[in-house]
């Protein structure tokens, strides 16, 4: 990400829940704070949007990878419910993510915020307007390439010996395996037995010369180039060597049968982000 500047990744990704929102078309999703957390010029579009919606009930715009998100959002909610109960959630990478103010199940729940620096200060900023529905919100800035994680947890209150679930949402493949595997291992380090880890990554896959062409300039643009990229054997290993058990290993065409059975999405209207599955884990 640019140095100083809030992620331009994890704001468009609020920004296409905010337009799902709108429209909701998979079963369980819902997500009213995404809106809430977007700067002015992103917030414009979605109330332009929201205008335009009486007259298109299905507009392009709430297709492809809008969909996807509302897909990726609902799985992961699942497992977080699915988990429950738990006195602590870390949130690495969080962003815009709105759980801490929208899941009210999580209400004796600890959520902890992991994020740069800079995408979490904007993030501080906009919370102050939002009142949260879990116990407590802790804000802990990180770097992962270069930062103590357990250390900076540590220090924000994180009590090793609670259970905890682990959220990575859209993370992983900005950072380069090892980074991946020492975190794997150092959050299993510091949870108790009963923790649960829940992150999405993209599935290594054959890429078109468009594509990759595509992934080299939004790289470049947004300052955030993807670096990693794991078969299932690959991510099952790796969770084996950090002491994770796999209880679950899933993609969008999963997804959309569970939550969406008659909608219908294709890859080419997800774009790159087809490869991307979800991993759930325990120890």
């Amino acid at each position: 990400m640019r140095r100083g500047r809030a992620s331009t990744t994890a704001q468009f990704i609020a920004f296409n829940r905010a337009l799902g929102n709108l429209s909701p078309q998979v079963r369980g999703f819902s997500d009213e704070t995404a809106e809430r957390f977007l700067p002015p010029r992103w917030a414009k579009q979605v109330e332009q949007a929201r205008t335009r919606l009486p007259k298109s009930p299905s507009p392009f715009w709430l297709k492809g990878i809008v969909l996807f998100n509302q897909l990726r959002t609902a799985v992961l909610d699942r497992a977080i419910l699915a988990a429950l109960p738990f006195e602590q959630m870390v949130i690495l990478g969080a962003g815009f993510d709105g759980r801490a103010w929208r899941l009210s199940a999580l209400r004796n729940t600890i959520v902890f915020e992991v994020d740069h620096p800079a995408t979490q200060a904007r993030k501080k900023e906009m919370a102050t307007k939002l009142p949260p529905l879990v116990k407590e919100v802790r804000f802990v800035p990180l770097d992962f390439a270069r930062d103590d994680l357990s250390h900076q947890l540590r220090q924000a209150g994180f009590d090793a010996g609670k259970k905890t679930f682990w959220l990575w949402e859209g993370v992983t493949m900005y950072l380069v395996p090892s980074d991946v595997q020492g975190t794997l291992a150092t959050i299993r380090e510091i949870s108790p037995s009963g923790s649960r880890v829940a992150l999405t990554y993209m599935a290594r896959t054959k890429l078109s010369m468009v594509t990759r062409l595509f992934l080299l300039g939004f790289g470049l643009f947004t300052g955030e180039p993807l670096r990693s990229s794991f078969t299932g054997a690959d991510l099952d290993a790796l969770a084996r060597s950090s002491g994770w058990e796999t209880l679950s290993n899933t993609g969008i065409e999963n997804w959309r049968l569970d939550l969406a059975p008659a909608l219908s999405l294709k890859q080419r209207q997800v774009g790159i982000q087809w490869n991307e599955r979800i991993w759930v884990a325990r120890h």
